[in-house]
This record gives structure tokens, C-alpha cells and sequence, in this order.
């Protein structure tokens, strides 16, 4: 404490106080964000893996956009092999399946995760 005149302020009243409000951003579903915002839409070849289903109803499009039509839908725990990684425009990752369940198309990623054989 210090006294200044009759006054007598404490160290924490003398100290100016910054508050920084935290940065928000939002992140859409395991995007390639290391490409920075000029992202462009593109599919690569990826090591085939096998992934799961991690929602009740996972749709399975005819491309990798939430607005292209609708192929299939996979329930919960459905096994898939995937070949190719796809991110759309909007920065959302999705799978290429290529095998193995009948149809070919794309999931999003968010429904998925890989699937460990433990």
C-alpha cells in the first residue's frame, strides 16, 4: 500500500487492468486450414483406410457437398474403405469411399472416424 495524501491506494487499484476478450474462429470440420483462406475445392488420392460410422444416419452423397444429392445412408458403426480426401469450398473435409459397401460416394467427415482394430 501506498499513502498519497489522505488516500491510500493498494498496488491492485493502482495497476491498470487490460482484458482482452479471446479471439473466436470458426473451424469447419477438420479443414485443411494450414491452406489459409484461399482454399480451393479439390479431392487427392489418400492412403486407403478403413474408417466407421460415428452417427445414426450418415448420409453418403454423390459428391463432396452437403447439397448434392444423396446416395446412401449408413447407420451407426458401418465399416467403409476410403481413397480419396475431398475438401469443398466452404473448407469441409470428406471421404471418398471407393469399395466395399456397394456404393461409392462421399461422407462427411464429421460422422466418421477412423476405425482401430484393437
Amino acid at each position: 500500500m501506498r499513502m498519497t495524501g489522505n488516500r491510500v491506494l493498494s498496488m491492485a487499484a493502482a495497476a491498470i487492468t487490460v482484458v482482452v476478450a479471446p479471439a473466436v474462429m470458426t473451424i469447419p470440420s477438420a479443414s485443411a486450414s494450414e491452406q489459409g483462406p484461399a482454399l480451393k475445392a479439390a479431392c487427392t488420392n489418400w492412403t486407403p483406410h478403413v474408417r466407421r460410422v460415428i452417427v445414426a444416419n450418415a448420409k453418403v452423397h454423390s459428391s463432396y457437398s452437403g447439397s448434392s444429392s444423396v446416395i446412401a445412408t449408413w447407420k451407426y458403426k458401418q465399416l467403409f474403405r476410403i481413397d480419396k480426401r475431398c475438401v469443398n469450398s466452404a473448407g469441409n473435409l470428406w471421404w471418398h469411399s471407393d469399395c466395399c459397401t456397394g456404393v461409392k460416394g462421399y461422407i462427411w467427415n464429421d460422422y466418421t472416424e477412423l476405425a482401430e482394430w484393437n
